[in-house]
């Protein structure tokens, strides 16, 4: 039974990054009763308010803040560009965060960050930080998820490293007990 359920974003667009590996690993490590909604950004086109007074908001934004108005909570799975947050993801963040309802209010986060270097996306863990606590999303505590090495750590298109996968399912966890306090 399905009592929860959290919208997986990932901060690359490349059909075959590592981010999406993690991203596809998140259901096999999820508690019981999680159901993980893989939630794309693919079409958000690049943020211009003009747009939206022109011709209303674009139907991907809707759809964005659709799914995650519906989850009870987000996971952000994001590779770091530039010791710095992709923009694709930073892109659609800003969108969310000017639409009515503003759906990542109050709404529960757990950030994953990965790269192929050694520290494993910590400057864009902390910048996703700074950016969630703009926007009103209530980040949960615990250990950071910061994948160094990653290319060492997936086979067919999934995370395999095992103290990794602990991580993973360890924040998840928390993740999952934050939503369901709020929930009530």
């Amino acid at each position: 039974m399905t009592d929860m359920t959290i919208a997986a974003l990932c901060g690359s667009l490349r059909r075959a990054s590592m981010t999406r590996m993690l991203r596809a690993t998140l259901p096999e490590l999820a508690p019981e009763g999680v159901r993980i909604l893989d939630v794309e950004i693919d079409a958000v086109p690049m943020f211009n308010s003009d747009i939206r007074e022109d011709s209303g908001t674009p139907e991907a934004v809707t759809a964005l803040c659709e799914a995650l108005a519906a989850a009870d909570a987000v996971v952000l799975c994001s590779p770091e560009y530039n010791r710095m947050v992709p923009g694709a993801l930073k892109n659609a963040m800003d969108w969310v965060s000017t639409e009515p309802g503003f759906p990542m209010s109050g709404k529960p986060v757990a950030v994953m960050t990965q790269s192929p270097g050694p520290r494993g996306g910590n400057m864009s863990n902390y910048a996703w930080r700074q950016v969630l606590s703009v926007i009103g999303a209530e980040l949960v505590p615990g250990p950071d998820v910061s994948i160094g090495l990653m290319e060492e750590k997936v086979a067919d298109g999934k995370l395999v490293d095992e103290p990794s996968r602990k991580l993973v399912a360890k924040q998840l966890g928390l993740l999952v007990e934050r939503a369901r306090l709020l929930k009530g």
